[in-house]
């Protein structure tokens, strides 16, 4: 398998840093190019209840904060350094971003954390259906990581 390209999608949840790790190893290791994508989270139902300058400001405060969370992890995993890396962030659902984002700028691999920030109830059905989603519907080769402490407890 040929691998020049490969996506990270992160939402900054140990479980997608855990994917980060096994991608930049992969990226080491093939000599590829890294995109870490960022989803911030589609506010446009907060139109409602604020000013349109409330509004604006609030999307401009979610862009900048996921533009330093992306900045920090250059901090966080060093071996980043050593690897070609793109930082995208995009707005709206994670699945269909991501899948559009794969869409716009296909990449030979995805390397994704299972179960990002869920961890019980609705939240891990949301975000488990989000890995799902990519899974059935992307045209590429896809890798889902699962942090240790996660299988341990299942068993």
């Amino acid at each position: 398998m040929q691998i020049n390209s490969i996506l990270v999608p992160t939402d900054f949840s140990e479980d997608s840093y855990y994917a980060l790790t096994h991608a930049i190893e992969l990226a080491k290791w093939r000599g590829c190019a890294l995109t870490i994508l960022n989803v911030n989270p589609d506010e446009s139902m907060l139109f409602r209840y604020l000013s349109e300058k409330e509004f604006d400001k609030l999307r401009q405060e979610a862009l900048n904060d996921a533009r330093r969370q992306l900045e920090k992890l250059v901090e966080r995993f060093p071996d980043l350094q050593e690897v070609e890396h793109h930082f995208h962030i995009r707005r709206g659902n994670p699945a269909v971003e991501i899948l559009e984002e794969l869409e716009a700028h296909p990449v030979d691999l995805v390397v994704i954390g299972s179960h990002g920030r869920s961890s019980q109830g609705l939240r891990f059905f949301y975000y488990g259906a989000t890995v799902e989603k990519i899974v059935r519907r992307a045209k590429t080769s896809i890798l889902v990581t699962r942090m240790q402490e996660r299988r341990e407890r299942k068993d």
